[in-house]
């Protein structure tokens, strides 16, 4: 994805940390992109540490920046805190969380199961709720305030659509 018209500054972002939740592929990944562009290090996380690894390398070929990838499943708060964890040993501070895990099962609705519904809906509001949780309550436990917290939601959270209703 090339930027030609940038909406910010090349380094709007400098000295900023950021964690980007299903950063290894997607909208995850073309944010992170953008991030680094911008001067901020990222990290990424998912649950496979090897696509996160091949996304990390070839981003910080790509732009020169720092991208950190951590595994974790934001369905288990305790990978959650771990990965907060790992992520500010490693690059020191978070400032912003951007919620963007998600799970999918492209299914008509009749045919999924009790268990589908259950993943998809651990994954977007489980996983965000566990991701909110672990960092809000470092930084209020450290006193930090101007930290941010982004979620992504599909534009079908408000219409619905065939297809993706555990999402929606």
């Amino acid at each position: 994805m090339n930027f030609k018209n940038k909406m910010l500054r090349d380094d709007a972002l400098q000295g900023k940390t950021i964690v980007v939740t299903g950063g290894g592929s997607g909208l995850g990944k073309a944010m992170t992109k953008y991030f680094l562009e911008l001067g901020a290090q990222v990290a990424i996380t998912s649950r496979n540490l090897e696509k996160l690894k091949t996304t990390a390398e070839a981003l910080e070929a790509e732009t020169g920046g720092t991208c950190f990838p951590v595994q974790c499943d934001v369905r288990d708060y305790e990978q959650v805190v771990a990965m907060r964890d790992a992520v500010i040993e490693q690059l020191g501070s978070v400032d912003v969380l951007l919620n963007n895990a998600a799970g999918n099962f492209i299914s008509p609705t009749e045919r999924l199961s009790a268990n589908a519904f259950d993943v998809v809906i651990d994954i977007v509001l489980k996983g965000s709720k566990n991701c909110t949780l672990a960092f809000g309550k470092h930084w209020i436990d450290k006193k930090v305030t101007n930290k941010t917290i982004l979620n992504i939601v599909t534009t079908y959270a408000w219409t619905g659509s065939a297809y993706v209703v555990p999402s929606a």
